[in-house]
């Protein structure tokens, strides 16, 4: 038995409801994590291991949220003249996990 288009794309309530709950999660991340990207940008913090830290739980986000993907790129521009290699490379990492290959190859990034 062949399915109907609007068969095709409908969508069980218990995924959308599961959507839901991972895209309120992700939002919670976020605003918790904000505080601290704030104070480390606010205080002028350098050190490497507070900021990397915070870079790898932004890279949970960066990919699911638009506020995470902001705050990602807002403390890798405040850590790249800390340490642009680093920095390159967190960029490198969000890319492999986020960027689909459409849109490199289209140039949509």
């Amino acid at each position: 038995m062949e399915m109907s288009d609007d068969e095709k794309f409908e969508c069980p309530t218990e995924i959308l409801e599961l959507a839901k709950q991972i895209k309120e999660l992700t939002d919670m991340g976020v605003a918790l994590i904000k505080p601290e990207i704030d104070a480390v940008i606010h205080n002028r913090i350098k050190n490497k291991q507070t900021i990397e830290r915070l870079l790898d739980r932004l890279l949970d986000y960066a990919g699911m949220s638009d506020k995470g993907l902001a705050l990602f790129k807002r403390l890798c521009r405040y850590y790249y003249p800390i340490d642009p290699r680093v920095t390159a490379e967190y960029i490198y990492i969000y890319r492999d996990l986020y960027d689909s290959d459409e849109a490199i190859e289209s140039g949509d990034e």
